[in-house]
């Protein structure tokens, strides 16, 4: 992770709210890059230097993260089945896919919201709401709703808490793969019990 952090660092230096919207854009449009830790760093830079300013890092990264997910969600919606095969294929998202289309078939805009925080569902929950045709309107409040409160909590934690930043990034990559790792259990636990019910529906 020190060399992926370095990086990251050097092109926010180096390209500022640029940097900071096209890493948001593209991973909430699908695309599997560091949002996350490129938001925190961007905070962190903030705090350490007058290369950005914290509000505007807010700014920029809300708006990124909405249009990024509205993105994902037409290009899910217009392209399907086609879209959500290929991040299979190229990026090995299957597991991500199953539960994000669970989780959102069960709980809807709730699932769009809380993705934000889970790293893995937060790529892919626009394309798969834009798959099984969830609202426009409904996705995009929820999504709106989201992007406000990820980004603020991330970026406060990242500028508050700059001094700890590459501990602070590693507690947070954890917890998101541990909550992922969960919600994938319990979306395959669910989906072979409806499996088995059906096989048990057409042999009776």
């Amino acid at each position: 992770m020190e060399w992926l952090a370095q990086i990251i660092r050097d092109v926010l230096t180096r390209w500022g709210y640029l940097a900071l919207a096209g890493g948001l854009l593209g991973e909430n449009a699908g695309l599997p890059l560091p949002g996350e830790t490129v938001l925190m760093y961007a905070s962190f830079v903030a705090h350490k230097s007058k290369e950005l300013n914290i509000f505007f890092v807010i700014l920029v990264a809300i708006a990124a993260a909405i249009i990024g997910d509205n993105l994902g969600y037409w290009a899910g919606k217009h392209f399907g089945p086609r879209l959500l095969g290929w991040l299979k294929r190229k990026f090995h998202m299957d597991e991500d896919i199953v539960v994000a289309s669970d989780q959102i078939r069960r709980h809807g805009g709730a699932t769009i919201f809380w993705a934000r925080y889970v790293f893995g569902l937060r790529t892919i929950a626009g394309p798969v709401a834009g798959a099984l045709e969830m609202e426009w309107k409904r996705f995009l409040i929820y999504n709106a709703l989201g992007a406000a409160s990820w980004v603020v909590s991330m970026s406060l934690l990242g500028y508050l808490f700059a001094e700890e930043m590459n501990s602070l990034a590693g507690y947070i990559e954890k917890a998101s793969w541990a909550i992922s790792g969960g919600l994938f259990a319990a979306g395959y636990y669910l989906w072979r019990r409806k499996k088995k019910q059906m096989r048990e529906r057409k042999n009776s």
